[in-house]
């Protein structure tokens, strides 16, 4: 089977949850490189209120790191290429997990996501999904804001385990007017790149293989940095993530890091 390239749109993703057939199909030609686009899985409305809400919190309070722990609270943090992350870039990252409770209950909002996820990964629909953790493994939302002039995301690829096929992502800014150049890609075993932030819409998620190559290239690189203004680009990752010392799954492998 030979999907390089291809891209498929999803109209309503309740087909990925109540049609088995059709999710056997989807994992089988995203397994081989295939991407889905599930549309308007958030509203424009919420999009707003989520960006909006996080803007605040990263002007109004310090940013800090904290490792993937259980009972570990929400938090946003900085990244400015930093050498010890296995996968360098620069974004500001704002990180919620299912045993804390947010004000607009993200975890209820993301569960149709995740048990696609699940579904895809050759998973029952709720693995993972509890606040204790299972198998070494938790859910975790990650909102990323690339600022202009230098959020970026090396090339790289991540693990498929037991725990993932896909990692997806849902768009949440448009380029040609929120950010100019640059954006999240993917790269097909063809040497394609395709511009993920080019096929989607903001409130659209993206599924594709983990283990394909993929970063994010540089937000209006000749534009000066600026944190502050939340100017760039926005994403939310839907992960489940391997606990702090949990050896058994592979880390992420940065295509671009220095030998």
């Amino acid at each position: 089977m030979k999907l390089e390239g291809k891209i498929e749109y999803i109209e309503n993703q309740e087909l990925l949850l109540n049609d088995a057939d059709f999710a056997k199909k989807v994992k089988a030609d995203i397994t081989e490189g295939a991407i889905y686009i599930a549309k308007n899985v958030v509203s424009a409305k919420k999009i707003e209120e989520y960006k909006n809400y996080l803007k605040n919190v990263g002007r109004a309070s310090l940013p800090n790191y904290q490792a993937i722990e259980l009972g570990t609270g929400n938090f946003h943090r900085m990244n400015r290429w930093d050498e010890r992350a296995y996968v360098k870039g620069c974004f500001h990252q704002f990180v919620f997990y299912p045993w804390n409770q947010d004000v607009f209950n993200l975890f209820e909002v993301a569960k149709p996501v995740f048990q696609i996820k699940n579904i895809l990964s050759g998973n029952p629909a709720d693995r993972f999904l509890g606040i204790n953790g299972e198998e070494g493994c938790v859910t975790r939302l990650a909102f990323q804001f690339y600022p202009k002039g230098t959020g970026g995301l090396n090339k790289h690829r991540d693990p498929v385990d037991h725990h993932q096929l896909t990692v997806p992502i849902l768009t949440m800014s448009k380029k040609g007017t929120e950010f100019k150049e640059g954006g999240a890609f993917v790269e097909f075993k063809n040497g394609k790149k395709v511009c993920v932030d080019e096929i989607s819409e903001p409130g659209d998620a993206v599924y594709f293989n983990a283990n394909m190559v993929h970063g994010v290239d540089i937000i209006d690189q000749k534009e000066d940095e600026d944190w502050i203004s939340f100017e760039g680009r926005w994403m939310l990752l839907f992960a489940i993530n391997k606990i702090t010392g949990n050896n058994q799954i592979a880390n992420a492998v940065d295509l671009e890091a220095k030998k």
